[in-house]
């Protein structure tokens, strides 16, 4: 075995969540979690006896990151007692002001503060690696990268892979997979992309944890093994304990809170959202008497969770019969409507659409 190191990226320390509209102690707890995902990849690159530790980008925040986190950081892979090589992102530049300028870092700690890629040797592994100096780099870095004709080389990049890049998604240091081949790479290890996945040529571990609502695939450490003929393993393995969810709870048949709440206690075990963020949509027919506020239902329904949100778009279940039949202004409407119901097309729906409107709006 010529190599064998652990690859993360991601991690996006003292992330402010705004974009996610969580704030206050959802936000704090998140970001503590992000800490905790710190903690964690070096134990495991420990339980593993990896011989080296690789960060694909972002690891923290720029504009957001403290000094008290930054010192966490240069405490924690300080003392993971094997080398680690940075790569700084787009969200965290080696700008003259960033921690990696002003903070001494740990000797087993090395920070490729620079855009030109060189290269840093480890055994028999030569790993080319370029970090960003500004937060917008578009430069393609293998364009003029020359050809090499020896040994075992891989990159490590904070960059988009162009044959699948990932929606919603800005690219940066934009390659190819076909170009690693043609430069002589072995395989790429990178960061950028939030899901992770591994192929022939490409790995993106993906964040270490979820960072936002759309961000369900993957979150992983990736275990890569270099073989003696040269020949590049990948394992990657889920290191999140958290995950965003979006879930929708048929409130239908439902006579009280007690009843919402069992459905999403249900929702929690059998999904595995312990510890996670929740925004649950409420749908269906509910009761007249069913009042779901949601701010009274997320506080009766936080036990497990980091976060829980709910959005309201259930309609109220009325009883036309029983409501046609009531000598009121709400009676003669209801008769009005439905009689016009019935005379309209089949598949015309606008006059039933005006009925449940007009009676939500009498609830009110």
């Amino acid at each position: 075995m010529a190599l064998r190191l652990l690859h993360f990226a991601d991690l996006h320390l003292d992330r402010s969540f705004a974009r996610e509209h969580l704030y206050g102690v959802g936000a704090q707890q998140h970001r503590e979690g992000l800490r905790q995902a710190l903690r964690r990849i070096v134990e495991r690159a420990q339980h593993e006896q990896v011989e080296l530790i690789t960060s694909g980008g972002d690891l923290f925040e720029h504009d957001q990151v403290t000094r008290e986190t930054a010192t966490f950081v240069v405490q924690t892979l300080g003392a993971a007692g094997v080398p680690v090589l940075i790569v700084p992102g787009h969200a965290d530049p080696a700008l003259a002001s960033s921690p990696y300028r002003y903070l001494r870092w740990p000797s087993n700690v090395t920070i490729a503060a620079h855009e030109d890629l060189r290269p840093y040797r480890y055994g028999d592994v030569v790993i080319w690696a370029a970090g960003f100096m500004r937060p917008d780099e578009p430069d393609a870095p293998l364009r003029d990268f020359p050809h090499q004709d020896s040994g075992v080389n891989l990159l490590l990049l904070h960059a988009s892979d162009m044959s699948q890049v990932a929606e919603g998604v800005t690219p940066y240091k934009p390659i190819l997979p076909s170009q690693l081949e043609e430069r002589g790479l072995r395989h790429a290890l990178l960061g950028h992309y939030h899901t992770g996945r591994s192929d022939a040529a490409i790995t993106y571990p993906g964040s270490p944890e979820p960072l936002g609502w759309q961000e369900v695939g993957p979150h992983c450490t990736a275990l890569v093994t270099v073989l003696d003929d040269g020949r590049v393993e990948v394992s990657l393995e889920p290191i999140n304990v958290r995950q965003f969810a979006q879930e929708t709870i048929d409130v239908t048949g439902m006579t009280s809170l007690e009843h919402v709440r069992q459905a999403v206690a249900g929702m929690r075990n059998e999904k595995r959202l312990e510890g996670g963020l929740l925004r649950a949509t409420l749908v269906g027919q509910r009761m007249p008497g069913l009042n779901l506020d949601p701010l009274q239902l997320a506080a009766e329904c936080e036990d497990g969770f980091a976060f829980i949100e709910f959005r309201d778009q259930s309609r109220i279940a009325h009883d036309l019969d029983a409501v046609g039949q009531e000598f009121t202004s709400r009676g003669e409407m209801v008769r009005k409507l439905v009689d016009h119901t019935n005379e309209s097309r089949p598949g015309d729906q606008v006059a039933g659409r005006a009925l449940q409107l007009a009676l939500d709006a009498f609830e009110e």
